[in-house]
C-alpha cells in the first residue's frame, strides 16, 4: 500500500509534468486545473487556489486562460501554465531545474523593465540570464521561468517566433506584465461591444 507521502509525491510529479508540457495534458488549461486540484486535495491545503489566483487578477470565469487571453497573444496555454507554476512554486510543489541565487534573482528583477523595453529573442534571454528554472512548452516555442525558492518567481514568455513578448514578476497578474514592443504589437485587440 502506498503511503500518504508517496501519493502526494505522485500528484506533485503530475503537476510538474502538466506545467512543463501543458499540451500533453489536454487542451487549454484542463490538465493544469485537474493537476492543481488533485495536489491541493492530497496536500490537504486550506487554500482555495482559484480564489488566490482571482485575487491576483489571474483568474476569470473560464480560469487562468480567460485572464491571459485578454493580455497575451498566441501563448495562452504556456502563459497560463506559468501562472500555475508561480503558484506551485510558492507552495513548494514546483521542482526547479535551476534555483537562482539571490544575486541572480536581484539582477533579473532589477533589469526586467529595461529588458522588456526592447525586443529580445529567447537566445538573448538565455545569454543574459542563463538556463531557466523551468521551461514551459515543447522544444520550439517555450516560456521560460526564473525563480528562487524563497520569493516570487520572475518569468518571461517568448512567442511563436521565439521573441520575448513580456516579462512578469509576481504580484497582481495584469500589473506585473511588462510587454516588449513586439509583445505590445501582438496583444489581442480589445473587443468593442457595440449595442
Amino acid at each position: 500500500m502506498l503511503t500518504v507521502e508517496q501519493i502526494q509525491q505522485h500528484f506533485i510529479e503530475v503537476l510538474n509534468g502538466a506545467i512543463r508540457r501543458p499540451a500533453l495534458y489536454g487542451p487549454g488549461e484542463v490538465g493544469l486545473h485537474y493537476a492543481m486540484s488533485n495536489v491541493t486535495y492530497v496536500m490537504e491545503t486550506d487554500d482555495e487556489w482559484s480564489d488566490a489566483l482571482a485575487e491576483r487578477g489571474a483568474w476569470s470565469s473560464i480560469g487562468v486562460s480567460g485572464a491571459v487571453r485578454q493580455l497575451m497573444p498566441e501563448t495562452e496555454q504556456r502563459a497560463a501554465a506559468s501562472v500555475y507554476a508561480d503558484y506551485a512554486r510558492e507552495h513548494g510543489w514546483l521542482t526547479l531545474d535551476r534555483v537562482l541565487t539571490s544575486d541572480e534573482y536581484g539582477d533579473l528583477h532589477s533589469e526586467l523593465a529595461t529588458w522588456c523595453a526592447v525586443d529580445r529573442t529567447r537566445a538573448d534571454v538565455l545569454a543574459r540570464f542563463g538556463e531557466p528554472s523551468v521551461r514551459i512548452g515543447g522544444i520550439g516555442d517555450q516560456s521560460l521561468g526564473y525563480g528562487r525558492r524563497v520569493s516570487r518567481s520572475c518569468g518571461s514568455t517568448p512567442g511563436t517566433t521565439r521573441v520575448l513578448l513580456a516579462g512578469r514578476c509576481g504580484g497582481q497578474f495584469v500589473e506585473s506584465l511588462l510587454f516588449t514592443p513586439e509583445g505590445a504589437r501582438r496583444r489581442p485587440a480589445e473587443d468593442d461591444d457595440e449595442e
